[in-house]
């Protein structure tokens, strides 16, 4: 590629055309010149080709939507003359909003010599979208070429849902990852469930706590200890239909949803609870049995990181039938959806009664901020109107039903994008903090939908 110092100099060998015109010798001198810098030009590209150059690209232990993350680019370059690079980045719209360029130049030396060029990138979306090709234009010796090559081939890079958190969620996330949850005090009235040890029977045990078996074997009375379950069962059910696509701030409502189940999924996990995740449109899109630890975790990301809304509308019958099937025991079901269309409303109604005959259900659901901005600007032509009144009718028809599934005696959670996760985690938690048969609410956090 021709340089500006080529161009500027047959812009001058030009003027010695316009003289040919008077003075013949010129033109010919002119020709003369012009076939030497062409001459020139060739011969610098082909030695800014040979020149050799590696690079290497440095990544974070983990890219996550909407946190900063710093890449660094090193360029290494034998012993020799000064060198002079215009780099370019090539990155998917996912990751960067457009190429990121820079230019180095590395200084004449005996030795080998590296160079660094070090950005941060704000992913914008999740999935694996691909970084690069990095390519560089090496400028000749003498000025006159550019010689552009690549560098680094392109690379996928996964990019997960939001992972780090700050203030109560963040605080809720470090107790779970040391394990500290179990040690807040709860009230718990009854016997438990889970067998402990066996023991002889003592006079005013319950018949129902005799281990036969043991008893045949050891010829003496034998009871079970039990205690209470180290470990409740949690089935989150993740809607991926039409209500979720819509987007604020360059982030879906499926993206601050994604974020927040697997948040109470690591809060759950540490302790010690069972967690299954689904998530379901029009069908089962994904499903994933956490196992204990981070493996299960881990696993839980990498199943679940490029999750898609798509433009259907949500099976909610289905996913309750999905719970049903994957926890035939008594389980804690948080369903995180946006309720923004009156046929899904009552869709959700009847999953949700369906669910609570064997489950404990936990509606959380994400407010629609176009939605009550349309029900409360006043309109300013008729098709305004009658969005308006059709907004309004949605949102009345939610409380009806928020007032029924009460009524039933499922919880409801309201909340907008910003608190999402901690309204969840705190209502997950507050299900463990009450007493049984109590029938008290959950926190302030709790409202109609």
């Amino acid at each position: 590629m021709p340089s500006a110092r080529l161009f500027l100099l047959l812009g001058g060998v030009s003027l010695l055309f316009v003289g040919g015109l008077a003075v013949e010798p010129l033109a010919w001198t002119a020709l003369g010149v012009d076939g030497l810098l062409l001459a020139a030009f060739a011969l610098d590209l082909l030695r800014a080709r040979r020149q050799p150059l590696e690079a290497e690209r440095e990544w974070p232990p983990l890219l996550a939507q909407g946190a900063a993350a710093a890449i660094t680019v090193r360029i290494d370059a034998p012993a020799g003359r000064a060198l002079r690079l215009r780099l370019r980045e090539a990155l998917h719209p996912a990751l960067s909003a457009g190429p990121l360029r820079h230019e180095l130049l590395l200084a004449p030396s005996d030795q080998a010599r590296r160079a660094r060029w070090q950005y941060s990138l704000l992913p914008r979306h999740r999935g694996e979208p691909e970084a690069g090709p990095l390519t560089a234009r090496l400028l000749g010796p003498w000025g006159l070429a550019w010689s552009q090559r690549p560098l680094l081939p392109p690379e996928p890079r996964r990019v997960y849902p939001q992972v780090r958190w700050e203030g109560r969620v963040g605080h809720l996330l470090a107790l779970a990852h040391r394990h500290q949850l179990g040690s807040e005090p709860m009230h718990r009235i009854g016997v438990g469930s889970e067998p402990y040890a066996l023991r002889d029977y003592r006079a005013g045990d319950p018949p129902s706590r005799i281990h036969w078996k043991a008893t045949a074997r050891h010829d003496r009375m034998i009871t079970r200890e039990e205690t209470w379950e180290r470990g409740a069962r949690l089935v989150i059910l993740l809607d991926t239909g039409r209500a979720m696509t819509s987007s604020d701030a360059g982030r879906s409502k499926l993206d601050h949803a994604l974020a927040a189940a697997l948040a109470l999924a690591r809060v759950a996990s540490g302790r010690g609870d069972r967690v299954t995740l689904v998530a379901f449109s029009h069908h089962v899109e994904r499903s994933v049995r956490m196992t204990a630890g981070s493996r299960g975790l881990a696993a839980a990301y990498g199943a679940l990181f490029d999750l898609e809304a798509r433009l259907t509308e949500p099976a909610y019958d289905l996913a309750a039938e999905t719970a049903l099937a994957l926890e035939p025991r008594h389980a804690t079901v948080v369903l995180f959806t946006s309720v923004a269309d009156l046929a899904a409303g009552e869709l959700l109604r009847d999953s949700l009664l369906q669910l609570e005959r064997r489950h404990r259900p936990l509606l959380v659901n994400l407010r629609d901020p176009d939605l009550e901005t349309l029900a409360r600007r006043p309109p300013t032509s008729p098709e305004e109107a009658f969005a308006q009144v059709s907004a309004l009718e949605i949102l009345l028809a939610n409380r009806r039903l928020a007032r029924h599934l009460r009524r039933a005696g499922i919880r409801i959670v309201e909340t907008p994008a910003d608190r999402l996760a901690l309204d969840a985690l705190e209502s997950y938690l507050a299900l463990f903090r009450q007493r049984r048969g109590s029938g008290a609410r959950l926190s302030g956090t709790t409202r109609g939908v």
